[in-house]
This record gives structure tokens, sequence and C-alpha cells, in this order.
């Protein structure tokens, strides 16, 4: 077992929207040597989005699908009565999560909506970290929060043109080189 309240005392507080005080890689860095080999193994899988038996990481990954399953079903109500739409299955379902996704996606701006489904993930994984026994959870919990932070900082406009010049080249049989 680690020392969780140690890192946790060396770890600055998050705000959505803040400026990363540091990478996921510094962050993996500082936790060797105090977290357990599992514990690790449990954030290497948080950081890849893979399954693990760590129950921080498993809910929180239930509640990913559950976003996905309300926005399918969303897009598919918006789209008419003829599409259909699977939902997958998952443990754990959270009305007030989902009524925060509901309600982003009753956001017409996209940048709107991402920034509240990130809301949501913010409130969500202080929910999953206050119910959990250890404070490792915490510390699951400051890295979804950094990862969500680092994302909303490598956004541009001149990253979001050369990603749609991509598509659209991408898309291009004139363009493609094969």
């Amino acid at each position: 077992m680690s020392n969780a309240l140690y890192l946790l005392a060396s770890l600055p507080m998050l705000k959505l929207g803040d400026q990363p005080p540091l990478s996921i890689e510094e962050l993996r860095y500082r936790c060797t040597g105090v977290m357990s080999e599992q514990e690790l193994s449990a954030f290497d899988a948080l950081v890849a989005g893979d399954d693990h038996e760590d129950p921080f990481v498993a809910s929180y990954y239930a509640h990913e699908t559950q976003l996905k399953n309300v926005a399918g079903r969303l897009r598919a109500a918006a789209w008419g009565p003829d599409v259909r739409f699977s939902e997958r299955s998952f443990v754990g379902f959270d009305v007030t999560f989902a009524k925060m996704v509901s309600d982003a996606f009753a956001k017409t701006d996209p940048l709107e909506r991402e920034m509240d489904l990130d809301k949501a993930r913010f409130w969500l994984v202080d929910e999953l970290a206050g119910t959990c026994e250890d404070t490792i959870a915490a510390v699951y919990a400051f890295t979804v929060k950094l990862m969500i932070c680092c994302r909303w900082n490598r956004l541009s406009e001149e990253a979001g043109n050369a990603t749609v010049l991509q598509v659209i080249n991408d898309n291009d049989p004139a363009f493609r080189q094969e």
C-alpha cells in the first residue's frame, strides 16, 4: 500500500480551465516510488483508457460509458424515429451525472458543450474520490482533472484549423497519396 497522503499533499488544487502545473508524465514520475505497483498499474490504465480492477478506474470508465450512452440516445432522438441506438451496459448509473450530460448536450455551441461535459467529469471524479475508502482515489481524481486541463491547454484555433485541413485532405481523392 502506498503513502497516497504524502503524494496528495504535494499536488496543487486544480480547477477546470487552469494551466496544467505539470504534465501527466511528470505526475507519473512523482507517483513512482510512492505508489505500489498495483496502484501504478491502475494509474497507467486510467491514463490509457484501459480496463482495470481498481474500483475508481472501473467506476470512472463505467461513467464514461454512461456519458456515451446518454450522448448516443440524444443524438439518435435528434436524427429521428428511424434511427436505432443500442446502449452499452455498465455498472453504477448516476442520475446526477446523466442530468449533467443531458444538460451539456442541450448547448448549441460545441465548445460550451465540451466545457460542460468536462465540468461533469470534474464533478464525477470528486464524487468517486469521496466515496472510496483510501486516499489513492484522490490521486486518481487529480490525474483525470490534469488530463482534462492538459487537453484544454492544447486547444487553439491553429490546432483546430490544422485538424480540419487534415480531415479535408484525407478525404480528398486528388490530395491522397497512395
